[in-house]
């Protein structure tokens, strides 16, 4: 089957409102602004989207944003309340609009708006047209109005909540979702109207109503006829006749147009890149420093920086070794401790090389220029080059720099390789591949030659932003700590731990019997369906329409049903068990110690975080929590 082009049409007034409410939620006071003031929340979450969109192309893809140009339109002109309902516009996302244009302008994009269209109706006819000419089309927006677009060739995506929580309808979807066709959407509307329009629809009907009548006689036009026709009996039938008026204006109103009259051609919407120069000005002026990190390289027009091929070696006999390397290390960042050392990657500033590890034990000159004080070694991760060589047997003086910690402070969203080396411009090819690949050895020397390469602008970009003695003082030095602690380990006892297990597993036991005992038979206690299946139906408990089965609602519920107090002590036994003793056993070293990682730049607030296994986690309040805190402590106290 042949691939069919893709176009990305883009309701840009519908993502630049979601993305202002999504971003200011702290009030006026509190949103992304410019040193002089300028708001800019807004278009930091737009601009994430769009760059989304953009990483996802493969090459021959088009995009087209279109825009709102002012309130009087067609539909004003017919309908003067249309849309009379809504809030002023807060004039901080006002001063963005224009600003978003730029940005569009900076990356390269179409985008189109036009007096007295509505972007619904730029959008449709750019999508229809381009379904015609055999485009599989994707339109993403928070308009429901959108759906009578949806056919076998276009896919309306809305937005839930912020910008990362899409709901693709599909001509499927659609039925399944909202139980008619995606035509049917604007007979739906003619009947039930449209709230955020100010469109009154006909008075009496609602949603089950409207859809109840779609179901049985399909369009707006054969209801109404059904409804003078006697067919439709009651205060709904005459409801229908009453408001048949109204309901028609808003079955039109609510009808996108699919003809508007285009100053450009499909082939115009071919997205051919980004200009660098104009993006990098962009960022500047509005003071957004992940921007240009999130860029994707393969459409940046002009040359692009190239990471020189590593040459794989078997010793570093004979290589030169300058003031300043850069070093980085093959091994999982996620599992460090119990993953394989694979190899390391070193760049001398003339020369990129990769070791495999079993070669690096026993390298004598790689050995010596690592522990070697007056070599500066420029680290991509200073705390993994640690562990990994410590684990080795093979010591190394402290690093000088830190890549990773650099750019975890220029921008708290870079927190591991893949987001780092995208903020110094530079695409991995793969996130994480596995051991066997060869994409690791050549990610490995792409992070040794950025280590170095990238050392000097990480380090300006600290003093712009007044973080070069935090990094210097606490973050480098702190790195060198958490290593230690994390190849320490902490001590473990197995025997305390199998002990808490079983008193943990009778509980549960126990409390897994009370609760088939209350319901009359066994269910699956894991299973919210089955819970809400006991509680609701077979006990007739009060519910809300989602039929929760949260432990707020059953709190709340045991009052007057114990049952639920028994499914609140399963639950937390069932989760002790996982977390606490299951979760914690597999990883007692061989050494009785659990080696957790400690995290230095996963959150975006700088607090420090506890993985594989968290141990952070561990109550110090409860009675069980006190109980698991038991199992660890040193044999010997002077240890």
């Amino acid at each position: 089957m042949e691939n069919k082009k893709h176009l990305y049409v883009i309701d840009g007034n519908s993502l630049l409102f979601r993305a202002y409410f999504a971003t200011s939620y702290g009030g006026p006071g509190e949103i992304m602004r410019t040193s002089g003031g300028i708001p800019t929340n807004a278009i930091f979450a737009f601009s994430n989207m769009i760059l989304k969109i953009l990483s996802s192309f493969k090459g021959g893809e088009s995009i087209f944003v279109a825009f709102d140009c002012d309130s009087k339109t067609f539909r004003k002109e017919e309908f003067q309340d249309y849309k009379a309902n809504r809030k002023p516009t807060p004039e901080d996302l006002i001063a963005q609009f224009p600003i978003s244009r730029e940005l569009l302008h900076a990356l390269g994009i179409c985008h189109y708006e036009e007096h007295g269209v509505e972007a619904d109706d730029l959008c449709g006819t750019v999508a229809k047209l381009a379904a015609k000419e055999g485009y599989q089309v994707d339109v993403y927006t928070s308009d429901k109005d959108y759906l009578q677009l949806v056919d076998s060739s276009i896919t309306v995506n809305l937005l839930k909540t912020g910008l990362s929580n899409m709901n693709p309808i599909t001509p499927e979807e659609m039925v399944k979702q909202f139980g008619f066709s995606p035509k049917q959407i604007i007979d739906f509307k003619g009947l039930r109207g449209d709230s955020s329009d100010n469109l009154p629809g006909i008075k009496g009907i609602g949603d089950k109503g409207a859809t109840a009548l779609i179901q049985t006689y399909g369009s707006f036009q054969k209801i109404v006829e059904a409804a003078k026709e006697g067919l439709i009996k009651g205060k709904t039938g005459e409801k229908i006749i009453e408001g048949e008026a109204m309901g028609r204006m808003c079955y039109e109103l609510a009808t996108i147009k699919t003809d508007c009259a285009l100053p450009f051609r499909l082939d115009d919407l071919l997205y051919e890149g980004y200009d660098q120069s104009r993006c990098e000005e962009f960022a500047k002026k509005y003071e957004l420093r992940s921007f240009l990190g999130k860029l994707p390289l393969s459409y940046r027009k002009g040359a692009k920086e190239v990471c020189p091929k590593a040459e794989k070696v078997p010793s570093f006999q004979g290589i030169p070794f300058p003031e300043n390397i850069g070093v980085a290390l093959d091994l999982d960042e996620a599992s460090p401790h119990e993953s394989p050392v694979l190899g390391i990657a070193v760049f001398t500033g003339g020369g990129l090389y990769y070791e495999e590890a079993s070669d690096m034990v026993k390298d004598a000159a790689l050995k010596k220029a690592l522990l070697d004080e007056k070599i500066r070694k420029s680290a991509f991760d200073s705390k993994l080059l640690e562990v990994g060589l410590t684990r080795l047997g093979v010591r190394s003086s402290l690093p000088s720099s830190d890549l990773l910690l650099e750019a975890y402070l220029l921008d708290s969203s870079c927190g591991d390789a893949l987001s780092a080396a995208a903020y110094f411009g530079v695409q991995l090819e793969d996130e994480a591949p596995d051991l066997l690949s060869p994409c690791r050895e050549k990610r490995t020397a792409t992070l040794a030659y950025l280590a170095l390469r990238k050392e000097g602008e990480a380090r300006k970009g600290l003093e712009s932003n007044s973080s070069y003695a935090l990094y210097q003082s606490v973050e480098l030095p702190l790195a060198h700590i958490l290593a230690k602690m994390e190849l320490e380990g902490f001590p473990a006892h197995k025997e305390i731990l199998l002990e808490i297990g079983r008193d943990f597993r009778e509980k549960e036991k126990r409390a897994e019997q009370d609760t088939y005992s209350l319901a009359g038979h066994p269910f699956n206690i894991a299973s919210p369906k089955q819970v809400g299946e006991v509680l609701f139906t077979e006990m007739n408990l009060p519910h809300s329409r989602s039929l929760s089965t949260s432990a707020e609602t059953l709190t709340y519920l045991s009052k007057q049903a114990p049952i639920c107090a028994s499914i609140l002590e399963y639950r937390k036994y069932a989760k002790l068990l996982g977390t606490y003793v299951d979760g914690l056993l597999p990883h007692i070293g061989e050494d009785g110690k659990i080696h957790s990682c400690f995290n230095q730049t996963l959150t975006s607030t700088g607090r420090l975080s506890s993985s594989n296994p968290n141990l952070q986690n561990i109550s110090a309040r409860d009675e069980e929590g006190k109980q698991v805190r038991k199992a660890f402590y040193y044999d010997d106290p002077d240890t």
